[in-house]
């Protein structure tokens, strides 16, 4: 920030010395340059932070499942060896017999993860793991399982005992201790969107004194209103022009705004390649309007692009990204609408998961049909549950995803068009994506009058 505020400085000492004389258009462009490129900036190192933060958090949360499959063969392991003392019979030792090889090599993945974090509680509670384990074999198992009869062999049981139980305490508490990590990072995460925020204000704010500086210097205070404008059109262009091609898809896009006056809002669409074969496709409709939701908007997109890059299931996503919504901090009166896809090309299918988000059409031929719902709205609940769904595509299908903008447009008697009314729509278009669009574009700015009700983004895809 203190570099930004240096830099602002700087600018400001420049348009003094370019005042009186024929420079005011250069000052207006570098106004606008100044702000592109903290802008661009500023997102690329959200979406780094944002995305180290998801990454280490799915390490912790990797960990945790190690720890409780560690605990499912220790238990494995008693009850194969505590079923053969009590039966003589060796198939009970089948259970011993598959989780004991499993153990030194999960321990030792603890192990390594500890040292990659630098954990130094973590790893002594594993090394006492690794010497419990090993006394409990040496001691206990090893000495029984040969001479179930043995004069010692309930003492040997005992002693086992105490053994487990020991193992149970450190699981426990390496289980606590992991969890505790895994907060830290919540409220690292947190913290890094809050900061964002804030710097995002205090950056609105400085173009803002920048944008009066530059009417003081050139004396139009209109140009200068109409400049602002633009580099908020421009923000909002940005968040959603920023998607990959697909050799297999065409696509067309459209957006139009509910205000003039509020041209940064909250909807969103993105396509992000995941890999050669599969590809992200994402619309978003995040509750309210100005800098506040476009900097959400910036958090959906990249956030959902590192979590399907590490899930690859769109329930899966859903659910971890409402649990990341919902962090204490979090504005309770924030929610999101939104709609993840994953196309893959090897069998022409499309996965995906419905928080919410209505707005998503299918069309085979003549036939169009609404997809499901398959969870509630993003940031109601953090144990909110999410299903998924799978259907496969041929050439020549359409997927018409859009925000609420669509469905809600209303005619003079403030009549909505309805789901029924835009399945019409869309079955009356043509095949190309971008006349698709243009077409729906123009028949919601017609039924509506010109008096449109919600920012509606709209993204068409057509299957080659």
């Amino acid at each position: 920030m203190r570099n930004i505020v240096s830099a602002a400085s700087t600018f400001v000492k420049s348009s003094r010395s370019l005042s009186g004389r024929p420079g005011g258009s250069f000052t207006a462009v570098a106004i606008l340059v100044f702000a592109l490129i903290v802008s661009v900036v500023g997102s690329y190192f959200l979406y780094r932070s944002s995305k180290a933060a998801f990454t280490r958090h799915s390490q912790f949360e990797d960990a945790r499942q190690q720890v409780s499959e560690l605990l499912g063969l220790q238990l494995d392991e008693e009850t194969g060896l505590r079923g053969y003392m009590a039966s003589g019979q060796n198939v009970y030792l089948e259970p011993y017999e598959t989780a004991s090889p499993q153990f030194a090599p999960k321990l030792q993945q603890l192990q390594l993860f500890n040292q990659a974090q630098h954990l130094a509680t973590e790893q002594a509670l594993v090394d006492e793991l690794r010497a419990a384990h090993n006394d409990w074999q040496q001691q206990v198992a090893n000495e029984l399982i040969p001479h179930p009869n043995a004069p010692d062999a309930m003492a040997r049981l005992r002693l086992g005992k105490s053994y487990v139980d020991t193992m149970r305490a450190d699981f426990q508490r390496l289980l606590d201790a992991y969890t505790v990590d895994a907060s830290a990072l919540t409220d690292q995460s947190q913290n890094l969107l809050v900061r964002s925020t804030i710097t995002g204000a205090a950056l609105i704010l400085l173009f803002g004194l920048l944008a009066i500086l530059a009417d003081i210097v050139r004396s139009r205070t209109q140009a200068a209103l109409d400049r602002e404008r633009t580099v908020a059109d421009t923000l909002q262009r940005g968040f959603l022009s920023g998607w990959d091609s697909l050799a297999y898809v065409r696509v067309g896009t459209g957006y139009i705004s509910a205000s003039r006056e509020a041209a940064v809002g909250g909807d969103l669409f993105d396509i992000y390649r995941l890999d050669d074969n599969r590809a992200l496709v994402l619309v978003a409709d995040v509750s309210g309007k100005g800098f506040t939701a476009a900097v959400e908007t910036a958090r959906v997109k990249y956030s959902v692009r590192t979590l399907a890059e590490d899930a690859g299931d769109p329930a899966i996503v859903l659910h971890k990204f409402n649990r990341a919504f919902m962090r204490p901090g979090s504005d309770p009166e924030s929610f999101v609408t939104l709609f993840v896809g994953i196309l893959d090309e090897r069998d022409m299918s499309l996965s995906y998961a419905s928080a919410g988000h209505p707005q998503a059409f299918l069309r085979k031929g003549s036939d169009v049909r609404l997809l499901d719902v398959t969870g509630p709205v993003i940031g109601l609940s953090p144990d909110s549950t999410y299903d998924g769904r799978r259907i496969t595509l041929t050439s020549g299908d359409v997927l018409i995803l859009a925000t609420d903008g669509l469905t809600e447009a209303r005619n003079n008697e403030r009549v909505m068009i309805s789901e029924e009314g835009v399945i019409r729509w869309i079955r009356e278009g043509g095949d190309d994506p971008k006349k698709i669009a243009a077409d729906l574009i123009r028949r919601v700015e017609r039924y509506s009058g010109g008096r449109i009700a919600d920012d509606l983004a709209l993204l068409v895809l057509s299957l080659k």
